[in-house]
């Protein structure tokens, strides 16, 4: 018997990949380049001084470019306004002059266009030179490779990549990027997993043996290479799955398989276009077993990694006993309710918040440091560290929240089993310490995430959208809804909430200055362009709202005589165990593979996740027939 997958156009949304783009025509690869030799990771004080003879030199290597522009993104910050200042870029002169009045993406970045034709392939040298009394500056980031920035003091004679910094402290690479209006070299999209002994409806599957053949149409300049791999198990792993072979035929493969492109631009000007991927299989004959229905259909997964807080860290474990997180949560009558009173919980910790404190400093992202420095009235709290700890405190609690960044503010997203969905939440929107306000958005009694937030802003669509809980009076209008959607014109999410074990990598004075760290992933969409000093920005939703907490149940009519083998896939963070419900309200603990023997021709399997803090995922349901 012969089963076909088939995917085309958007349909390869369901796969996932970094710098590629789907559209209606299939999958392309992402126009722009971003070259940086740096992340970001440095505060508002690590700086290069420009004045005078002292000038700044950075280096860029260029592989190849071509396209109608490139463009120049400095993270600049100069004394006065009007002050002058001259870049060269291989001996070609542009004049900057610096203005006080600068719109708030472009606070400290600087995007400066450069024709291509001064670029060169190989080193690239760019030069800042200060052309009056005005004293401008550069952040850097320590390292000691690739060695690409340099400081003259007697106006480019001599040159030194050591003891840089205002204070000649410092080796490192100064903050500026270089974006190219091009494709990039390569980019890879690999499939969903697919169950060869099944359907593309997610039916009862078949023991093999299985082969399988795949074919894939490109069209456009270019290169796509197609690969295959397959394993025993619904998530691959090294030691149950094979490699990646190339070919177009493969027999006697395990029951999941994979397959993925690589498409490579030979032109920086043009791209490959991956219109359609076939896999079909070969397979024994049907079962008699079908699947009557589902509550949960395949589980969406991120082309990006998250690094979650694990339930075992030493000091999540601390942070939770030292602050009696449990007795804040405790009582709740669902996971809802829990995040409501932590998130009024963490705002109540301070007073003056945005009060730099008596020692005047910007706590980084540790929710354990920032907690011991506000109750002492020492140091800065503002909106990130009020996000901070509500996405650590959350860690600690086994419930799941991130920090998610946007205009001038840092608010949380958390995940609601009891909504199914990912939920924005503002706790450190209100800087008035006698109404504490904290809030989140609803759309007739929905509540909004980031992205349907964005939507409505960028759709001017504000019908029955509401603040909850409704604002006091004492807030005075400051949480009007148009006002406060404002914000999320454009928005990003840091990629973990471990930092509790490891404050690398990442930005430790976030909200000081311009956001710089380039390891946030920004939204983009048709009226939300990327911003070209920042290299990861995705259209998918996927990449932002990956599946959570639930569980997909895969089946197998291993013996053909009533038994069915349940394989159990979930992305839990901290996953501990999976549970079976054995009756009305009642569950029994199981293996993530166990064999079912189905008492009915309708017969329902319950199945749901449970954390190592022994909280519940969301219920998964499968529903089974027996042909007659």
């Amino acid at each position: 018997m012969q089963t076909e997958w088939m995917w085309s156009g958007f349909d390869f949304d369901r796969a996932t990949g970094k710098r590629i783009r789907v559209n209606e025509s299939g999958a392309s690869l992402q126009r722009g380049v971003t070259i940086a030799d740096e992340f970001g990771k440095c505060n508002d004080r690590d700086r290069e001084t420009i004045s005078g003879r002292r000038i700044a030199r950075k280096i860029f290597h260029v592989g190849r470019f071509s396209g109608r522009m490139a463009r120049l993104c400095p993270y600049l910050e100069c004394d006065r306004n009007g002050g002058q200042l001259e870049i060269s870029i291989n001996g070609h002169v542009v004049q900057h002059s610096w203005s006080e009045d600068r719109p708030y993406w472009t606070d400290r970045w600087t995007p400066i266009d450069v024709p291509v034709e001064w670029l060169c392939t190989g080193d690239n040298d760019v030069c800042f030179r200060s052309m009056d009394e005005s004293v401008w500056s550069l952040l850097i980031e320590s390292s000691r490779q690739p060695d690409r920035s340099a400081v003259s003091e007697d106006g480019g004679s001599n040159w030194r990549t050591e003891e840089l910094g205002w204070n000649d402290g410092c080796d490192g690479e100064y903050m500026v990027r270089l974006w190219l209006d091009q494709y990039p070299e390569s980019a890879t999209l690999e499939s969903n997993v697919v169950d060869h002994g099944s359907d593309p409806n997610g039916g009862v599957a078949v023991v093999g043996p299985y082969s399988v053949s795949l074919m894939c149409e490109r069209t456009g300049k270019g290169t796509a290479v197609l690969q295959f791999r397959s394993g025993n198990t619904p998530v691959p792993r090294p030691d149950t799955w094979s490699g990646w072979q190339e070919g177009s035929n493969f027999e006697n493969v395990y029951r999941f398989g994979q397959w993925r492109v690589n498409l490579g631009a030979t032109d920086p000007n043009a791209t490959p276009v991956l219109e359609s991927v076939s896999l079909t299989v070969n397979r024994p004959s049907c079962t008699s077993w079908s699947v009557g229905g589902r509550s949960q259909q395949t589980l969406a997964k991120s082309s990006y990694r998250f690094a979650s807080g694990r339930h075992d860290e030493p000091r999540a474990e601390r942070l939770r006993d030292r602050w009696k997180l449990e007795e804040v949560v405790r009582g709740s009558v669902s996971e809802w309710e829990a995040y409501l009173r932590l998130r009024q919980w963490v705002r109540d910790q301070w007073e003056d918040g945005w009060d730099m404190g008596a020692i005047d400093f910007c706590p980084p992202w540790d929710a354990m440091l920032i907690l011991e420095l506000t109750r002492r009235k020492l140091s800065l709290g503002m909106c990130t560290h009020y996000a901070t700890v509500m996405s650590q405190c959350c860690a600690a609690l086994g419930l799941n929240a991130r920090t998610q960044i946007m205009r001038s503010h840092c608010i949380n997203e958390v995940w609601s089993t009891d909504h199914q969905k990912w939920v924005a939440m503002d706790i450190g929107g209100d800087n008035n310490d006698e109404t504490r306000f904290v809030y989140h958005f609803e759309r007739d009694g929905e509540p909004l995430s980031a992205v349907e937030c964005h939507e409505a802003w960028v759709s001017d669509d504000y019908a029955d959208v509401n603040v909850s809980p409704a604002p006091p009076p004492a807030t005075e209008g400051r949480y009007e809804v148009e006002k406060r959607l404002r914000l999320f014109e454009r928005f990003m999410i840091s990629l973990r909430t471990d930092e509790l074990r490891s404050l690398e990598p990442g930005e430790s004075e976030h909200g000081k200055g311009s956001y710089h760290y380039d390891g946030y992933l920004f939204w983009e969409d048709d009226r939300t362009k990327p911003l070209p000093w920042f290299s990861n920005h995705t259209a998918r939703t996927a990449d932002l709202y990956w599946s959570i907490n639930e569980t997909y149940i895969h089946l197998l009519d291993s013996d053909g005589n009533g038994c069915l083998k349940v394989i159990l896939e979930s992305p839990t963070p901290n996953l501990s165990h999976f549970e079976r419900e054995s009756g009305p309200e009642k569950w029994e603990r199981v293996e993530d593979c166990f064999d079912w023997r189905p008492e009915s021709k309708g017969s329902e399997l319950c199945v749901r996740s449970v954390n190592h803090h022994g909280r519940p995922g969301v219920i998964s349901v499968v529903k089974v027939l027996m042909d007659d």
